[in-house]
């Protein structure tokens, strides 16, 4: 089973999204999908269609002492996720005190061998600390702009910190903007640095992803033939090349 931890280099590179075309990008696929929201903004479930006002999650449910299992949800086309929940200022599960506790949890799961699991990971916390300890991969989104070859060496340091080794570490270029020659400047400076460790494409930036947002629809089921929709599409196949390729645990 492959555990994918999608982090940024820094904050709102679009992380959620990635995490949301790419459970959907596999589930077309036929794969079986989970995406966990270890996020307290608790957003992930706006891009599966969840009401505004539902505030009900994992976290949540721990946070009462109830089974954070039956928090989780089935789109139609069976893609499942699971929300993080609505908290109040400063509420926490003590059970994060343990940093294994999610990949314990997920471990126990009955889920198919071949299952892709994505967490959508947040830049600092215990619940960082518990994506990190759980991944056998970790995907960092990067912006095209020239700070995103300054954050690589710090950002690898935290995460091998985190017993991450280098080759379980991957890339990809979000909202990138083709006509912008700065982007096409860093994103040629950052394949130098990365080789294939960076995504063979960029995800293009396209008003696709913000409209299906807006629809709280799915982009595939709102723009199937957007630019961005063939990118995750795309992002998915290379990324099952990678995970097949060492989806044993550290």
């Amino acid at each position: 089973m492959s555990i994918l931890s999608v982090t940024g280099a820094k904050g709102g590179v679009g992380c959620t999204a990635v995490v949301a075309g790419l459970a959907g990008a596999w589930s077309r696929q036929k794969k079986a999908v989970l995406a966990f929201d270890l996020c307290r903004q608790n957003l992930l479930r706006l891009h599966f269609g969840l009401d505004w006002h539902e505030r009900d999650g994992w976290h949540a449910r721990l946070v009462a002492g109830r089974d954070w299992s039956g928090a989780a949800w089935r789109t139609p086309d069976g893609l499942s996720f699971v929300p993080h929940g609505s908290l109040r200022d400063g509420a926490a599960a003590e059970v994060l005190n343990n940093p294994h506790w999610l990949a314990g949890e997920l471990a126990s799961l009955a889920l198919p061998s071949d299952c892709r699991l994505l967490l959508d990971t947040p830049q600092a916390g215990r619940e960082r600390a518990q994506a990190l300890a759980a991944a056998t991969h970790v995907l960092v989104v990067l912006p095209p702009e020239p700070l995103s070859c300054g954050l690589i060496e710090p950002l690898e340091a935290e995460l091998s910190a985190h017993g991450v080794a280098q080759e379980r570490l991957l890339y990809v270029l979000n909202r990138f903007d083709p006509t912008r020659q700065l982007d096409r400047d860093v994103e040629l400076l950052l394949r130098e640095m990365l080789a294939t460790r960076l995504a063979p494409l960029p995800v293009h930036r396209d008003e696709a992803v913000r409209e299906a947002l807006a629809m709280q629809q799915q982009l595939a089921d709102y723009a199937a033939h957007s630019q961005a929709c063939d990118d995750f599409n795309q992002l998915a196949t290379w990324l099952s090349i990678r995970l097949n390729g060492g989806a044993k645990g550290r």
